[in-house]
């Protein structure tokens, strides 16, 4: 039976099914598979280097959310509602993140997620990063008293060249960042001002590795205590008050018995 054979209802009834035919095949397909890679986009990372892995869908279609998985196939980050075609996830460089990740987007359709493939395998390699420093004190005392000073020196193992900064840290971040010179030994000078500089510190350089500036391992923490004035000042407070307390009572009775007086007078 020849298309010009057939009635004009049946015509119409043929091009419909193609239609749907054609619909029920493109929404069979797979959405095309994202892109993920790294920025910066290094060979490998040194430990302690921050990175973000970028998953790009090659779409238009709105998207509903993106899922990153680790070299296990695990799930390690979801995002959504998330509408935008690019995701990004954090990472820190260490000996854990080490390996490989895959990233998929998905959309919604009636409340349903629709899939696409996943990314290709991408590889993240982690390198050490360079020897800890050592962190020590000078003068080395178990207490500081407020107006004491005190040395913070960091020392860079004898094999690390090209060293640039070293960064103190204290217990609430970073404490202060010195450009150096070509010199083995760092030292910062802190002011016992008080119990507000009492905590734990530590040191780490930066080098120049792989043409990119490169941070140590921390040196280990140290602590710095300082002796508390607060008995001192409530002495001080508890005496001073007394004091002004006792004046006070000998002015109020002076001054009553040369009323008495003036009065008798």
């Amino acid at each position: 039976m020849t298309s010009s054979s057939l009635s004009s209802s049946q015509r119409t009834s043929l091009a419909v099914f193609l239609q749907l035919l054609t619909l029920a095949v493109s929404s069979a397909d797979p959405l095309p598979a994202p892109t993920l890679a790294t920025d910066p986009a290094y060979h490998f990372y040194y430990e302690g280097e921050s990175l973000a892995l970028t998953c790009l869908a090659p779409t238009k279609t709105k998207i509903g959310g993106f899922r990153f998985f680790n070299q296990t196939g695990e799930q390690i980050d979801l995002r959504a509602p998330y509408s935008l075609p690019t995701a990004s996830l954090q990472l820190t460089a260490t000996k854990a993140s080490a390996g490989v990740y895959t990233c998929m987007y998905f959309v919604m359709d009636s409340g349903q997620e629709i899939p696409s493939n996943r990314s290709l395998p991408l590889s993240i390699k982690v390198e050490a990063a360079p020897l800890p420093p050592t962190l020590s004190l000078d003068p080395q005392q178990e207490i500081y008293r407020s107006g004491n000073d005190v040395k913070l020196l960091c020392s860079i193992p004898s094999s690390e060249d090209y060293v640039r900064e070293v960064h103190y840290y204290a217990d609430l971040g970073l404490a202060v960042s010195i450009p150096v010179s070509n010199v083995k030994n760092y030292s910062y000078d802190l002011s016992i001002t008080g119990v507000e500089v009492a905590g734990s510190y530590s040191c780490a350089y930066f080098v120049v590795w792989s043409g990119r500036l490169v941070r140590s391992e921390r040196s280990r923490w140290i602590n710095v205590n300082v002796k508390s004035h607060t008995i001192t000042w409530i002495r001080v407070i508890i005496v001073g008050g007394s004091f002004f307390t006792i004046n006070g009572l000998i002015f109020y009775f002076s001054h009553r018995q040369m009323k008495r007086r003036e009065a008798q007078d």
